[in-house]
């Protein structure tokens, strides 16, 4: 086995193969000995309610360690919503006195149209570089700015970038017909419900309370990783489908792909998409991206040319840094400056945010932003920029990878991502009726699609005033401000059978024999699967580590009448590789 393959089965990483081994049989009341009993209850689907520092999973929860992004150099120059300004302070750090031994400048750079089937990735610069001081200089029409610093010896001591958000779209003119919702998606990777609770209980306090946020706790993604949980949320669509919609293969780009930010353009709404770590972002990692610009405005430009540049700390995945800034912190603090703009212009405005740079790769570093994103709510609601905006703060699963994911929990966990929408009072005031469908929908099975439909309903919230009851109709999609029917179960929900929790399980002996031929099968799969690589070693089996059984009522997944199904969780040799078994 090569080096990179070993390397990515050392870190634990969980790959899944469907197995043959499924049983179907009469023993509903024999298998249900020791099931999980404290679970959400609907007629329809039961999701275990598990604690967040259970004893399975206590081992792997602890308080991540803090890094430093100023370690090296501390800034030099730093902006708000309109302006960049020399910190002095920090002149001694590149060995000079005064400004004046430095001679500094910026230029803005614009995004450029991808070439033919080449990638998103071109920017311009302008021509000439403006030169800076001690004076603050305000950024009047520029949206992304480089800086530079030379010393006396004319060697670059500075490097940086610089996002703003300018007035640049003459629909910001356009007065609204009707008073109608901002909508602001604020997404977090890689972070399940319980999670969240557990690294960043002062954010989750505080939308929950001050903001009187709503949190769904029967939310479970339809498919693995983050693109295909989120193709589901803004096109509507399962990654197949995709494919066959607007995007046929990785090196095609997206811009045929009927993305709902465009539905929202096409009502007058000023449109914002920006993700970090954008070389494993949404529309990038072993993807093309688009030719012309999705959206009115673009972070993800400023990104990938600025973690390019001056990225550090990478990892795993993402690079941790921005130079001398953390690169999460760099995109909430876009967002405070994107949404002052649009309160100033009383703009609606569609904003989808999106960070990977703090979750991705590890189980605990999210608690590293619990004060920023606490910070970036209050911002939000003390400058009154929630008064007319619909704020949904997600993620699209849990942790894929580590040691927790080894356990019974951390499997559930991967699946029961969070939701939690936070409203206007106006808006709870004009539809009641919404609202309190919203808040009965909190303990039922909802979905991604669930989220699309619900953003689409929101183009024209007249259609709020009589919605949908739903009690005799079967969608893989309701409005969340509809009546979700309580009977709803994974098949109706459209959820693969490998990602419901609406299970029943219970823990079964790794030495049952049905478990032993179960994971000699997945080797043997897996051993066919890597025949054709010659630098890839034979497996064997070196360990069960889990084994359950989850037995699904009659008509749950398929119409049969009960199904038998196993997950394991084994160890293979050579390589330390773990692979998680379904079925």
């Amino acid at each position: 086995m090569n080096d990179s393959l070993r390397s990515y089965f050392a870190k634990g990483v969980f790959i899944t193969f469907s197995v043959s081994c499924s049983v179907f049989l009469d023993c509903f009341t024999k298998c249900s000995t020791n099931l999980d009993t404290k679970i959400y209850s609907f007629s329809g689907c039961r999701i275990p309610d598990m604690n967040p520092f259970d004893i399975t999973v206590k081992e792997f929860i602890e308080t991540p360690s803090k890094f430093s992004c100023d370690k090296i150099n501390a800034p030099l120059f730093d902006s708000n919503a309109t302006s960049l300004y020399m910190l002095t302070r920090s002149l001694s750090v590149y060995n000079v006195s005064n400004s004046t031994d430095l001679t500094c400048c910026y230029r803005d750079f614009i995004r450029l149209d991808a070439e033919g089937s080449g990638e998103d990735n071109r920017v311009k610069y302008s021509k000439q570089c403006q030169k800076i001081g001690q004076e603050p200089v305000n950024i009047i029409n520029s949206e992304f700015v480089r800086v530079s610093c030379k010393n006396s010896a004319e060697k670059t001591v500075y490097d940086d970038f610089f996002a703003f958000v300018p007035v640049k779209k003459p629909k910001l003119s356009i007065p609204r017909k009707k008073l109608k919702p901002n909508i602001l998606i604020i997404g977090l990777d890689a972070v399940s419900r319980l999670n969240l609770h557990r690294q960043m209980p002062k954010t989750h306090k505080y939308i929950t309370e001050n903001l009187d946020a709503i949190e769904l706790l029967g939310y479970n993604k339809v498919a693995d990783n983050t693109f295909v949980n989120l193709m589901p949320v803004f096109a509507g669509m399962f990654e197949s489908e995709l494919k066959n919609s607007c995007w046929p293969e990785s090196r095609s780009h997206f811009d045929d792909c009927p993305f709902l930010w465009k539905n929202y353009s096409a009502n007058n709404y000023v449109t914002a998409v920006g993700e970090d770590c954008a070389e494993i972002g949404l529309f990038y990692y072993q993807k093309y991206g688009f030719i012309k610009q999705t959206s009115d405005y673009y972070y993800t430009t400023f990104v990938r040319e600025a973690e390019g540049t001056i990225g550090t700390d990478k990892n795993v995945n993402c690079r941790q840094c921005v130079g001398a800034r953390d690169a999460y912190k760099l995109i909430l603090d876009y967002v405070k400056k994107f949404t002052r703009t649009m309160h100033l212009q009383a703009a609606p405005y569609f904003g989808f945010f999106w960070s990977n740079s703090l979750s991705h790769d590890y189980l605990n570093e999210p608690g590293l932003g619990d004060e920023s994103y606490y910070d970036l709510f209050k911002t939000l609601k003390e400058t009154g920029a929630l008064n007319d905006t619909i704020l949904i703060f997600m993620s699209d699963h849990g942790i894929r990878w580590g040691g927790i994911r080894q356990t019974y929990q951390g499997q559930m966990e991967e699946r029961l991502p969070f939701v939690i929408m936070a409203l206007p009072e106006w808006f709870k005031s004009s539809y009641p009726q919404a609202v309190m469908n919203l808040k009965r929908n909190v303990r039922r099975l909802t979905t991604p699609f669930d989220l699309h439909e619900t953003l689409k309903e929101l183009l024209d919230v007249d259609n709020l005033l009589n919605p949908s009851d739903n009690s005799n109709f079967v969608s893989r999609g309701y409005s969340l401000f509809s009546n979700i029917p309580k009977t709803r179960t994974c098949k109706d929900a459209e959820i693969p059978s490998h990602w419901c929790t609406c299970q029943q399980s219970a823990a079964i002996s790794t030495n049952d024999s049905e478990v032993i031929s179960a994971a000699k099968f997945a080797v043997y799969h897996i051993n066919s699967q890597l025949a054709g690589y010659a630098q890839c070693a034979i497996l064997d089996l070196d360990d069960i580590i889990n084994a359950r059984v989850t037995v699904y009522k009659e008509d749950h997944i398929t119409n049969k009448r009960s199904t038998k199904d196993y997950m394991l969780t084994l160890q293979t040799k050579p390589g330390d590789g773990i692979f998680e078994v379904f079925r």
